[in-house]
């Protein structure tokens, strides 16, 4: 938690240890220790997506190599107007999207919180979504999502 803590303080966007540019507006967790990210907890990534504000200041989100979530710990988003990107592949650019095993991230934690952001119409600026693979092969009837 130390590594992660000085990856975040760490905000000069030309480093490649650093997770996010400046004002907060950008955060990818693939710029960590993949083995760091993948020990994350929704605890952990809620408390990161709190400190920074992020519905009101991050535009992009990526949660590369963070396989040990839920997505419980994306509800800071909710309701955001500003958030353009968002990417629960959980794999990195040029990775398989394969995982093995699944990883535990949940429709019925994850949806609420898109839903409350799409459901903005006009003022959601959300442009890009990536969800799990495993997802795109099953459709949820817990959520009218699959219907967007």
């Amino acid at each position: 938690r130390a590594l992660f803590a000085a990856a975040l303080n760490s905000r000069d966007v030309d480093s490649s240890s650093a997770i996010a540019g400046d004002d907060w507006e950008y955060l990818d967790f693939g710029h960590i220790e993949k083995d760091l990210a993948a020990k994350l907890s929704d605890e952990d990534i809620k408390g990161v997506l709190l400190s920074i504000d992020a519905v009101n200041n991050l535009r992009s989100l990526w949660l590369t190599n963070c396989i040990h979530i839920t997505g419980a710990g994306l509800d800071p988003l909710r309701g955001s107007r500003i958030i353009q990107q968002i990417d629960l592949s959980l794999v990195g650019d040029h990775e398989s999207s394969k995982l093995d095993p699944e990883p535990p991230i949940s429709c019925a934690e994850v949806l609420p919180i898109l839903d409350s952001i799409i459901e903005r119409g006009e003022e959601c600026s959300l442009e890009y979504l990536q969800l799990p693979k495993y997802w795109r092969r099953e459709r949820n009837t817990e959520s009218d999502f699959h219907a967007f």
